[in-house]
C-alpha cells in the first residue's frame, strides 16, 4: 500500500506490505525489511538491521498520535495515498462530509471516538487491525463526528466506510 508519513514536520512517500510477519517499507531508492511481532496487544517489536526496536503508539496531550520508539517519542502521522485522493474528491478541504474507509481488511480493536464529538486535523477516528498491525483512521480535517457504523470487534472490508466527519 502506497503511505505518505509526516514525521516531525517532513513528509515522505512510501510503500508498505506486510505478509507472515515480514514487513516491507521502501522509502525513495531504499528498501527496509523487519520481522514484526506483537507479543501483545499494543506493542510491535521490529527486528531490522541485527536491532530491536520496541514500538507503541501513543497520544499526546494535545491529541497527536506519537510512536515510542524504545522510549523515544517521535511525532507522526500516516495517511493511505488513496484514500487521501478519495477523501479530497469527497470534499476534504471543504465544509462538506468526509467518509472515513478501512484502509485494508481488518477488525475494529478501538472505536476512539462517539458520534458527536468535536475530531481535529489528523485526529485518531478508530483502529482497525490487520495482519497483525494496528492502522489508525485518522479524519483529514476537523469537524465533528456525524456518524459511526462499526462497532470493536466488528470485521471490515477494504474500502468499507467505517465512519464520517462533517
Amino acid at each position: 500500500m502506497k503511505l505518505q508519513f509526516d514525521i516531525n514536520g517532513t513528509t515522505l512517500d512510501a510503500e508498505f506490505s506486510v505478509s507472515d510477519n515480514q514487513a516491507q517499507l521502501r522509502l525513495t531508492d531504499q528498501t527496509h525489511e523487519a520481522f514484526v511481532s506483537q507479543p501483545e496487544p499494543g506493542l510491535l517489536v521490529l527486528h531490522l538491521n541485527q536491532r530491536v526496536y520496541r514500538c507503541t503508539v501513543e497520544r499526546s496531550p494535545s491529541g497527536a498520535t506519537e510512536i515510542v520508539v524504545n522510549g523515544q517519542r517521535i511525532p507522526v502521522a500516516v495517511y493511505d495515498k488513496k484514500r487521501l485522493r478519495g477523501n479530497a474528491a469527497a470534499g476534504a478541504g471543504s465544509g462538506g462530509r468526509v467518509t472515513l474507509t478501512a484502509p485494508m481488511p481488518g477488525k475494529i480493536v478501538r472505536v476512539l471516538l462517539a458520534a458527536g464529538a468535536e475530531v481535529a486535523a489528523q485526529q485518531g477516528v478508530l483502529i482497525v487491525e490487520a495482519m497483525k498491525m494496528q492502522n489508525e483512521v485518522q479524519s483529514p480535517r476537523a469537524g465533528q463526528v456525524v456518524e459511526i457504523r462499526v462497532s470493536e470487534g466488528q470485521t471490515v472490508n477494504a474500502g468499507e466506510v467505517l465512519a464520517v466527519i462533517e
